[in-house]
């Protein structure tokens, strides 16, 4: 049995205290103690206050001379590398993580692609390397003796290693950035747009796609099953196709490292036409608010602003009854409309049950039918394949057709290039 114990100073939240338990437990931590100290932010010492930090010292003592097997802390917060080594220098033989670091385990379970492990290395790398940092000035002042019985060249060369490993992961990320900023390009030359899902991780955004695309991506409880991006092509309402996204959920206190990781993996939603945010209405509406300031948070980060937004309420089968319904969602529409300025439909829906579905295709349909130009083009029979864009043929005629070319306003430049380019005449645009 994998034992742990949760240190946290935001006892006052107690949903953020039932989801780190949640995420160590989905790493197969058995949590044995919460040690909570309510503080408006962690000591810079020993993240507790001193008073209560050796109140943990001695009761991980007490549980050593009781208990076999390995014991993990798990704080509830970005450690700094000070309060690292003070944790390190009481406790040498536990592992410690922190809230980054879990996470990253978490991550690495469900990193499926060559850039997802890419990205959580380097998250990793990152988090680690001011911690090294800073071992290494201890050691040099004579506070950190025989640490992990390395030498001075040991503790250096890990550290210089690091630095390299960071810069060549940084460098295989950037190509696969342009090779993904490449494919985005050709989408958008053959005047398909990108309909974004996002939301705080377990909100139901792989199983909305899943009904969206009839896919069968997988869908659980356990947090960040989705890592890379997913893309799939539909057909709205009128006739619109349009690529539908499934991205990695979001998580509160996201530090900037994690963010800068998967910024290539993120920065497709800010290339999007539409976002659509799911929200788990099931949950109580203080988990709600702050489950979806996480979100916001994190999409501010990535630069994410002004596009069209459709906010999903999923999981509707599970509230109690319609007027509970109502109350959460009027609430909820009030703190939204003042925290995003372009949120332009409410949807309910049950992802699962396939409720509401129709809605909200029909809700991106007319989103999206504001942001299309009608180009009538006379095509030469011989030249229709190569035009590579959603055409629809209105009337045949003897070596040529009659089409209507419905694209995207911040595609038209690109579509009429390509028109010209295979001798297609303008009838109107």
């Amino acid at each position: 049995m994998k034992k742990a114990i949760i240190v946290t100073v935001s006892g006052k939240n107690e949903g953020r205290v039932r989801e780190l338990i949640a995420l160590s437990e989905t790493l197969g931590y058995t949590i044995v103690k919460v040690f909570s100290q309510n503080r408006e932010k962690p000591d810079p010492r020993f993240f507790l206050g001193k008073g209560k930090f050796m109140e943990l010292v001695e009761y991980v003592k007490n549980l050593q001379e009781k208990e076999n097997g390995d014991i993990t802390i798990i704080f509830d917060g970005s450690l700094k590398p000070i309060q690292f080594f003070n944790i390190y220098k009481n406790l040498r033989n536990i592992n410690v993580l922190d809230r980054v670091q879990l996470i990253l385990e978490i991550f690495e379970e469900h990193a499926g692609t060559r850039e997802a492990k890419l990205q959580i290395e380097l998250a990793r790398l990152k988090h680690i390397r001011p911690i090294i940092k800073e071992w290494i000035r201890q050691r040099k002042i004579g506070e950190l003796p025989g640490f992990l019985s390395s030498g001075r060249y040991d503790i250096d060369a890990y550290y210089l290693m690091i630095k390299r490993r960071i810069t060549k992961i940084t460098r295989d990320l950037e190509k696969l950035r342009k090779l993904r900023e490449k494919l985005r390009k050709s989408r958008k030359k053959a005047g398909i747009s990108t309909v974004a899902i996002v939301g705080y991780t377990s909100a139901g955004k792989t199983s909305l796609f899943n009904a969206l695309t009839g896919m069968q991506r997988k869908i659980g409880e356990e947090p960040f099953t989705t890592l890379s991006p997913k893309h799939r092509a539909i057909y709205l309402d009128n006739e619109i196709k349009v690529l539908v996204m499934d991205t990695v959920g979001f998580i509160d206190y996201v530090p900037i490292e994690i963010i800068e990781a998967f910024y290539s993996t993120l920065e497709e939603i800010t290339e999007s036409s539409l976002i659509i945010l799911v929200i788990d209405i099931s949950e109580t509406l203080e988990e709600i608010v702050r489950k979806i300031s996480g979100v916001f948070e994190t999409l501010e980060k990535v630069g994410v602003s002004g596009k069209p937004m459709i906010v999903a309420f999923n999981k509707i089968d599970l509230v109690m009854n319609r007027d509970e319904l109502v109350r959460k969602t009027e609430f909820l529409k009030d703190i939204l409309s003042k925290r995003y300025e372009n949120i332009v439909a409410y949807v309910n829906i049950s992802a699962k049950k396939r409720i509401g579905i129709e809605e909200l295709v029909h809700k991106m349909s007319e989103v999206l039918s504001k942001e299309l130009v009608k180009v009538v083009a006379k095509i030469p029979e011989n030249k229709l394949g190569n035009i590579m864009l959603p055409v629809k043929i209105v009337e045949r005629h003897n070596g040529f057709y009659i089409c209507e070319i419905h694209v995207f306003k911040e595609n038209v430049g690109l579509a009429l290039k390509r028109l010209m380019k295979n001798n297609v005449q303008l009838i109107t645009h």
